[in-house]
């Protein structure tokens, strides 16, 4: 007889053996392994496309999405994917750095970002729903963006640091980058996908479809004309950034957090390429970063608020409407059931019994 099965059931050894096969069980499924493997494969092709970015060290980088995908992922799916982030990150870095000890270390803290982000988020700010409430949106900003990032980034530049890749010197000139584009991933990407495939979302008549695509060609327009190449002589230097504004706030006003968050995101990505290539008013090499960081993060969190308070509004004046439909029905139909009941009863007294009597 196998001497483990002998084991009583509030022993320690076996409450660890029957923790582990259920943590095993979670992990190992089938659907959980698939998860694991896009999310991995998702975290790397994104990693690679952000240190495009990358100044001035290569695993510094100005916007990092795959921050907001790992984050997006663990609200949609559970801290069970948490080693697709572990698996994708060490790719990314080792194919970096060449250091396995190194992308290991930077590996375990992106990872552990992007647990801490979503447990507080899940904790504090109504979790996948953190959109639709404008205090929420704050609370996410800090919680999953502002806290997750300065951790990720004080453990990636002191592993970088030690092992070499960077100088103590420019500790926070490399902080301040990695940190920034933790920062605009959590904002930026993640709020896209959760709200893309956490909820259902009506589908576009003919004249929203023609809105959107008059808001979203118009923003386009306008931010390339203020981040991209210089295309007229009448154009100051420091750009005609308000006139990015009416747009991300028309999509935040007309349309879902969707709407206003795939805008943001739009701004913010032609923002961020075109400062880092040497474009519009934030065009410089240094302090790029620090501004671009700046200008999207307050952009992206006052549209989403905007968005959150348009969506609740326009959420309470529909219940309101509904509710005054169903009293108006149930009185009409109140009403209808009491008359009807007074013609039966008219039917069955005599009319000359329902007059009233005379007084002496």
């Amino acid at each position: 007889m196998d001497s483990r099965s002998l084991l009583p059931e509030d022993s320690s050894v076996f409450k660890l053996r029957r923790f582990l096969r259920d943590v095993l069980t979670r992990f190992l499924v089938s659907g959980n392994l698939l998860m694991c493997g896009i999310l991995a494969l998702s975290y790397f092709v994104t990693g690679k496309f952000g240190q495009l970015l990358a100044i001035p060290n290569p695993s510094a980088t100005a916007f990092w999405p795959p921050a907001g995908i790992s984050l997006a992922a663990i609200l949609l799916k559970g801290y069970r994917v948490w080693p697709g982030i572990f698996l994708g990150a060490f790719l990314v870095n080792m194919t970096t750095t060449g250091s396995i000890p190194t992308s290991l270390g930077i590996a375990l803290a992106n990872t552990l970002e992007a647990l801490a982000g979503a447990y507080l988020i899940n904790k504090f700010a109504n979790g996948a729903n953190a959109f639709y409430e404008p205090r929420d949106v704050f609370r996410f900003a800090f919680l999953a963006g502002l806290l997750p990032a300065s951790l990720c980034a004080s453990l990636g530049v002191s592993i970088l640091c030690r092992a070499g890749l960077a100088n103590w010197a420019d500790f926070w000139t490399v902080w301040s980058v990695w940190a920034g584009g933790d920062l605009l991933g959590a904002l930026l990407v993640a709020p896209f996908l959760v709200l893309l495939f956490r909820h259902r979302h009506p589908s576009f008549d003919i004249v929203e479809l023609l809105e959107a695509t008059v808001l979203m060609v118009g923003l386009i327009i306008v931010c390339i004309l203020n981040f991209g190449p210089p295309l007229a002589s009448w154009m100051p230097r420091a750009g005609l950034l308000y006139l990015c504004l009416p747009f991300v706030v028309w999509a935040a006003l007309r349309f879902c957090p969707l709407e206003a968050s795939g805008a943001t995101l739009v701004l913010s990505g032609l923002a961020m390429w075109g400062s880092l290539h040497g474009y519009g008013p934030y065009a410089n090499t240094t302090s790029a970063p620090v501004f671009v960081v700046g200008y999207v993060a307050v952009a992206s969190i006052t549209i989403m608020t905007i968005a959150a308070e348009s969506f609740k509004t326009r959420k309470a004046a529909e219940d309101a409407l509904t509710m005054y439909y169903f009293l108006k029905e149930r009185s009409e139909s109140e009403i209808r059931s009491l008359e009807a009941t007074i013609e039966s009863l008219q039917l069955q007294v005599p009319e000359s019994k329902l007059q009233p009597r005379e007084t002496d």
